[in-house]
C-alpha cells in the first residue's frame, strides 16, 4: 500500500526550482553539503538530505523561494584509485557513480532543485575553480615554494597533517607517511585570518554554537604578525618563516633558531650553527646568522624563533660559538616604526598580517590524476605564468588510467603564453578537493553561466546561505577554506558580505550496533550473536559462547553494523524512513540506529490512516436533512478543545522547524496533536469545524517531513463527502489543491500565546497575550506591560532592575528576562544568601509560577 502511494505521489510534490525572476517572495537559501559520489547511499546521507529537505518544503510552505540544490564532490583520490583496480577511466568510474547515487536520492523524494545540479570534476565547473586561483594567484595569495610535507608512498601524494593518524599513517592508504621536501602550491589564507576570527562575532551567524570554538581554536588569537625572510645564496629552501608579537624586533634581530626538525637542518644535529647559511633580514639589511638548538621559547607551532638582543640570547649564541660583534651595526632602516615594517612587508609580499604563530597558509597541491589542474605554465625565462582566461579550462587528459600529470609528457608540453618559448611545461600538480568545496555554494547560485563564476546581482540577492546542514567532522577545514574564499570574494565587491552561511545544523551522526569478540576484537555480525541481556549489554558469541562486546558505533563495512537504506526502504517505504530517522532524537544528536524504534512511527502513521477512513466514514453517514452539528455543550466544548489543541501545538511545531531546529521534537507535538484529535467523540468527527481545521493543520505541519504520505491524507481530506468547510471562502486552506498547495497553519488571533517572564534567567511567570497583540509585542513594551502586573511587583521587591533582555519568536513565544542586582534584598539586607537558601528561594519561585491572562 505504502509503495503504491509512493508512486502515486512521486512526481505529483510541486515544482522545487528557484525562480531567479520571482522578487515578491522572501528567498531561503537552504543547502546540504554535497555529497562524494561513491555509488551507494548510506544512512549518513539520508539523514542529512532528510533535515535539509524538510527544512526546504517548511520554507516553501510559508511562502518562500525556496533555492535547495544538490551537487557532486567529484574529485579526489578514491575515485582514481577505484578506477585504477578496475581498468577504466575515473571520469566514467565517477559519472557512473553519481548515476546510481541520483537514483537512490530521487527514490527518496528529496525536492532538490536538480537543474542546478553539477559535478566539481566536470570541466564546465574547475574552469571557474581555476579562475579563482588566477584572481588569487593575481592578488598575491597564491604561492609556491618549498614545504616539508607528508607524503603517502603508497597513494603517491601529498597529505594534510590532517590526513595523517597517531601513528604516523595515512588516512586512506594506511601506509607509513614519509617526510619530503618539495616545492608546493599554498594559498595564503593568513592574510585574512584577523577578519576570519573577528567573523566569528558576526551577530548573523546562528546555531554556531561550539563550532565557533572550533574556528577559534584552529585560527589562534591573532597576537603577531608572520614574514618570510630570503635566505643569502643559493639553497633549496628558498625562504625561512618567522613570527613575532613585535614587529619592531626585527630591527634589534641577533640571529634566527630554528628547531632540530627545522627544513634547513639537514643533519638533524643539534646545538650548533648552520655553516654558509644566512637569513637576509630585509629591514635592516643585514644577515642574521641560523643557530639550531632546543633552548629558546619557541612560539606555540612554530619552529623558528627570532632572536632579539638579550642578555639570554647572546648568552647562547656565545655557547654555540657564534660571534655576534658584526651584528650590531646600525642602518637607517632599523629606525622604522611597527607600522612602517608592517607596510614594508605587506607592499613586498612577504607578510605582515596578523594572525597566530600556529595557523599556517593553506597547501593545496596533490600529485596525483584526478583533481583540478593548477593553471600555471613553467617557462624557464618568465618563470610561472599564469594561463591565460580564455585559454581555460586546463582540462584532465581522458583518456590516460591512473598516470600522474608529471608523467604525461603530451599534456605537460606547452609553449609560454608570455613569451611563446616552445619547452614550457604546465604544472602537474593538482589542487586539493578542499579548493572545489570552497566556493561550490556560490555556483549553486547561478549554475550554468559560461561568462563568470556567477552573477554578482544574484550572489548579492541570495548570500548568505540561510541553513547550511552537515557533518561536524567538516566543521573546521571545510568552514574555515568557505569562510576565506567568502571573505576574500566580498573583498572584491562580489558578495554582499564575508560569512557565507547564516545558520548551521551539525547533524549527529546514524550509529550502528556493533558486535566485538572479547577475547581477539574481532568484528561480527549480528546473526552470530545472542544477546543474553540487552539491559546490562550482556552478550554472547553464538559459536562459541565468548562474551562480545555491544557499541553504538558510526556505521561502516568494516564494523559490520552498516544498514542500507534502500533495504529499509524497499520494507517501509520513503516515508517511514524518513520519519524514523527525525524522530527520538535531535538532528545535531547522534541517532541509534534500531527497530526497536519503528513501532512508534508505524503506529502514528496507522492511527493517521485510520483517523481519515474514520473521519470520510462518519462523514458519508450525514443524513443531508441533518448537516448543522449537534448544539450541545458538549460538542461545542469539545470542539473549543480542538480550536485550543490545534493553535497550541502548531505553535510548538512551528517554533520546532522555523526556531530550534529540534524535528524530533516537532514530531512528538504533531502526535500530541493527532491524541488530541482522536480523543473527540463521533458526533464532533462528523459534524466539527474545528476538527476539520486541527486536521488540516495535522496533514499540513506532516508534509514536509513525510511528503507522499501527507499528500494522500490531504486528498482523502479534501474529498470526504460532507466537509463542514466545504463552503468556506475565508482562503485559510485550498481545498482545490494538493497539500503543497496550502499555506503553514497560522495562529488565530485570539489563541493566548506566552511571554514568559524571568528575573535573572529563573522563570517567575508567564503572560498568556493573544496572538494578535503579541506578535506586535517590542522589548518596551513587554517590559512596561510586565512592570503593570501586580504578582511581577512583588516578586521584583525593592531590587533595582539593571538590564533586560526581549526575544520574541512570532506566534511562537517570548521570553523577557530582566537582570535585577543580586546583592540587595527585598528587605534591604545587602548581604548573600548562602547556597541553601538560593536553593530553597529558587524552589519557592517554581511553585509558586503564576500563569496570568491578559
Amino acid at each position: 500500500m505504502k509503495h503504491e502511494m509512493e508512486k502515486k505521489w512521486h512526481n505529483k510534490l510541486g515544482d522545487y526550482r528557484f525562480d531567479p525572476v520571482e522578487a515578491t517572495k522572501p528567498k531561503r537559501y537552504v543547502l546540504a553539503m554535497f555529497p562524494y559520489p561513491s555509488g551507494n547511499l548510506h544512512m549518513g546521507h539520508v539523514r542529512v538530505y532528510t533535515i535539509s529537505d524538510a527544512m526546504a518544503r517548511f520554507y516553501r510552505l510559508n511562502g518562500a523561494n525556496v533555492l535547495h540544490p544538490m551537487g557532486w564532490d567529484a574529485f579526489g583520490l578514491p575515485a582514481e584509485n577505484a578506477a585504477i583496480q578496475r581498468r577504466i577511466p575515473a571520469d566514467t568510474w565517477t559519472h557512473r557513480n553519481i548515476g546510481e547515487m541520483r537514483k537512490q536520492l530521487e527514490m527518496l523524494a528529496f525536492s532538490f532543485d536538480w537543474e542546478r545540479e553539477f559535478a566539481t570534476c566536470q570541466p564546465e565547473y574547475y574552469r571557474w575553480t581555476q579562475q579563482l586561483f588566477l584572481m588569487l594567484f593575481s592578488d598575491g595569495l597564491a604561492y609556491q615554494r618549498e614545504a616539508l610535507v607528508n607524503w603517502d608512498p603508497v597513494d603517491e601524494t601529498v597529505l594534510a597533517d590532517e590526513q595523517v593518524d597517531d601513528n604516523g599513517c595515512s588516512w586512506r592508504s594506511g601506509a607509513k607517511v614519509e617526510k619530503k621536501v618539495l616545492r608546493q602550491w599554498f594559498i595564503r589564507t593568513t592574510a585574512f585570518a584577523k577578519p576570519l576570527l573577528e567573523g566569528l562575532n558576526d551577530s548573523g551567524l546562528e546555531d554556531w554554537k561550539d563550532i565557533i570554538k572550533l574556528q577559534r581554536h584552529w585560527i589562534g588569537e591573532c597576537e603577531g604578525y608572520a614574514f618570510e625572510l630570503p635566505l643569502d645564496g643559493n639553497h633549496k629552501v628558498k625562504t625561512v618563516s618567522v613570527w613575532t608579537r613585535d614587529p619592531e624586533e626585527l630591527k634589534k634581530s641577533l640571529f634566527v633558531a630554528v628547531h632540530p626538525d627545522n627544513l634547513l637542518n639537514s643533519s638533524k644535529r643539534n646545538e650548533y650553527v648552520l655553516e654558509n647559511v644566512t637569513i637576509k633580514n630585509p629591514f635592516t639589511k643585514e644577515a642574521l646568522p641560523v643557530l639550531v638548538t632546543e633552548q629558546v621559547p619557541y612560539p606555540e607551532g612554530c619552529d623558528t624563533y627570532l632572536a632579539v638582543d638579550s642578555e639570554q640570547n647572546r648568552t647562547l649564541a656565545s655557547k654555540a660559538g657564534l660571534n655576534l660583534a658584526f651584528e650590531t651595526t646600525s642602518n637607517e632602516e632599523s629606525n622604522a616604526s611597527a607600522k612602517d615594517i608592517l607596510q614594508q612587508a605587506l607592499s613586498k609580499g612577504i607578510g605582515g598580517h596578523p594572525v597566530s604563530s600556529k595557523l599556517r597558509d593553506w597547501l593545496i597541491s596533490r600529485q596525483r590524476f584526478w583533481g583540478t589542474p593548477i593553471p600555471i605554465i613553467h617557462c624557464p625565462s618568465c618563470g610561472p605564468v599564469p594561463v591565460p582566461e580564455q585559454d581555460l579550462p586546463i582540462r584532465l587528459p581522458t583518456d590516460s588510467i591512473g598516470v600522474p600529470l608529471a608523467q604525461n609528457e603530451q599534456w605537460l608540453s606547452v609553449a609560454c603564453p608570455s613569451c611563446q618559448r616552445t619547452d614550457c611545461r604546465r604544472e602537474s600538480d593538482t589542487m586539493d578537493t578542499f579548493v572545489d568545496s570552497s566556493w561550490y555554494f556560490l555556483r549553486f547560485i547561478d549554475a550554468h553561466n559560461k561568462r563568470v563564476m556567477f552573477d554578482r546581482a544574484l550572489a548579492h540577492r541570495l548570500m548568505p546561505v540561510d541553513l547550511y546542514v552537515g557533518g561536524k567532522e567538516h566543521a573546521v577545514l571545510h568552514l574555515y577554506y568557505a569562510r576565506f574564499v567568502a571573505h576574500y570574494l566580498h573583498s572584491k565587491g562580489l558578495l554582499p558580505s564575508p560569512e557565507p552561511f547564516k545558520r548551521l545544523l551539525v547533524q549527529g551522526m546514524v550509529m550502528g550496533r556493533s558486535y566485538r569478540v572479547g577475547s581477539s576484537g574481532k568484528y561480527i555480525p549480528a546473526a552470530e550473536v545472542e544477546v543474553v541481556d540487552e539491559k546490562h549489554n550482556k552478550a554472547i558469541e553464538r559459536a562459541t559462547g565468548e562474551p562480545v562486546t555491544m557499541l553504538w558505533e558510526k556505521m561502516s563495512k568494516s564494523k559490520l553494523n552498516g544498514v542500507d537504506p534502500l533495504e529499509v526502504l524497499r520494507e517501509h517505504g520513503c516515508d517511514t524512513l524518513r520519519l524514523i530517522l527525525l524522530a527520538d532524537v535531535a538532528p545535531t544528536s547522534h541517532r541509534n540506529w534500531s527497530e526497536a524504534t519503528f513501532p512508534g512511527i508505524l503506529n502514528w502513521q496507522n492511527r493517521l490512516w485510520m483517523t481519515l477512513h474514520d473521519f470520510r466514514e462518519l462523514r458519508g453517514k450525514i443524513d443531508p436533512a441533518t448537516t448543522e452539528p449537534p448544539a450541545t455543550e458538549a460538542f461545542t466544548d469539545h470542539e473549543h478543545k480542538l480550536w485550543d489543541a490545534r493553535n497550541y501545538f502548531t505553535a510548538g511545531v512551528t517554533f520546532n522547524y522555523r526556531h530550534s531546529h529540534q524535528l524530533s521534537v516537532g514530531i512528538s507535538k504533531m502526535q500530541g496533536l493527532t491524541n488530541a484529535i482522536r480523543r473527540v467523540p463521533p458526533d464532533v468527527v462528523k459534524f466539527g469545524r474545528q476538527y476539520e481545521r486541527a486536521l488540516a493543520a495535522q496533514i499540513i505541519m506532516l508534509a514536509p517531513m513525510a511528503p507522499h504520505f501527507a499528500a494522500e491524507l490531504w486528498e482523502q481530506l479534501a474529498t470526504a463527502p460532507n466537509r463542514a468547510a466545504r463552503e468556506d471562502t475565508s482562503g485559510e486552506l485550498r481545498w482545490d489543491g494538493t497539500v503543497f498547495d496550502q499555506r503553514w497553519p497560522e495562529i488565530d488571533d485570539e489563541f493566548p500565546l506566552d511571554l514568559t517572564f524571568k528575573i535573572n534567567g529563573a522563570e517567575c511567570c508567564i503572560l498568556k497575550i493573544p496572538a494578535k497583540r503579541f506578535n506586535q509585542l517590542t522589548h518596551q513594551q513587554s517590559l512596561d506591560l510586565a512592570l503593570r502586573q501586580e504578582p511581577i511587583v512583588k516578586l521584583i521587591g525593592k531590587r533595582p532592575l539593571r538590564t533586560s533582555d526581549f526575544v520574541l519568536y512570532p506566534s511562537c513565544e517570548a521570553i523577557l528576562n530582566v537582570e535585577l542586582d543580586r546583592a540587595v534584598l527585598e528587605d534591604g539586607d545587602d548581604t548573600q544568601p548562602s547556597k541553601k537558601e538560593k536553593k530553597d528561594k529558587r524552589a519557592k519561585k517554581k511553585k509558586s509560577l503564576q500563569v496570568l491572562h491578559l
